[in-house]
């Protein structure tokens, strides 16, 4: 089993996922709205160039008040028009990622970016949508909980603190808890290139030192202080930035 997280259309990354029988579990973000590295992604795309530096840059300086200006301001001449770009681009990304995937068996969580309903209109026959759910895999139970923190943002896939805490505790004891964001532990949501916290849940803090699973695996914080946290007796893991170096985390490294 391979675990991995932030694809944002990394289709080339894709590519360098080991031939494999084992499941790939996505735990989120699979289209790419903007690449902070480069600025490619679904709002260049649509809105140009010149408009993508100025959102990468407030979002960097956490200037969220400005950012959503900015934003609304680019559906006020014609709204309609703007809105249907959008849902075309990010329909055209999901089905290029699933289509890159069609080889492997797929399981998979939302993240942020994510629309649930745009997921399971697209996601192909290989794929099986785990949110919510507790599966077993070679003895293990392991855990699902999708969505994203809440946000000035507020992005499609944001969820509430209050929703995401019942979705995790109904899940009960696992041995592995899978989710998009991490834990609210401040090395694991602060990435060193803003050198500023990023967002984490505190329910899955409070989750995993009551439950006490042998593992948290997550993704979206891209440039996390620490990959690796040691939480009461659970092993925290950030699995990476797929998109950016097709990094991911085999399960039998864990079990050895």
């Amino acid at each position: 089993m391979f675990f991995i997280s932030d694809v944002h259309h990394g289709l080339a990354s894709i590519k360098n996922i080991p031939d494999t029988k084992e499941p790939v579990v996505i735990l989120g973000d699979l289209i790419n709205w903007i690449d902070y590295r480069t600025g490619q992604g679904i709002a260049e795309d649509v809105f140009g160039k010149e408009i993508v530096i100025k959102l990468v840059q407030l979002r960097k300086d956490h200037n969220f008040k400005d950012r959503r200006k900015l934003w609304s301001s680019m559906f006020e001449e014609n709204p309609d028009l703007i809105q249907e770009k959008l849902e075309i681009a990010i329909y055209r990304q999901y089905k290029e990622v699933f289509n890159a995937l069609k080889k492997f068996e797929v399981w998979i969580i939302p993240g942020n970016v994510d629309s649930v309903d745009m997921i399971k209109e697209t996601m192909t026959s290989n794929v099986n949508y785990v949110d919510g759910k507790v599966l077993e895999y070679k003895n293990l139970k392991i855990g699902f909980a999708g969505g994203g923190v809440p946000t000035p943002i507020n992005a499609r896939g944001e969820i509430s603190e209050e929703s995401f805490s019942l979705k995790l505790n109904k899940l009960g004891h696992v041995d592995i808890i899978c989710t998009h964001a991490p834990p609210f532990v401040s090395e694991l949501i602060t990435d060193v290139i803003t050198n500023k916290e990023e967002q984490g849940w505190s329910s899955l803090k409070d989750y995993i030192l009551e439950k006490e699973p042998r593992f948290s695996i997550f993704g979206d914080v891209h440039q996390p202080q620490a990959s690796r946290w040691r939480l009461g007796h659970t092993e925290c893991m950030n699995v990476g930035y797929f998109r950016a170096n097709s990094n991911y985390l085999e399960l039998t490294s864990l079990l050895q």
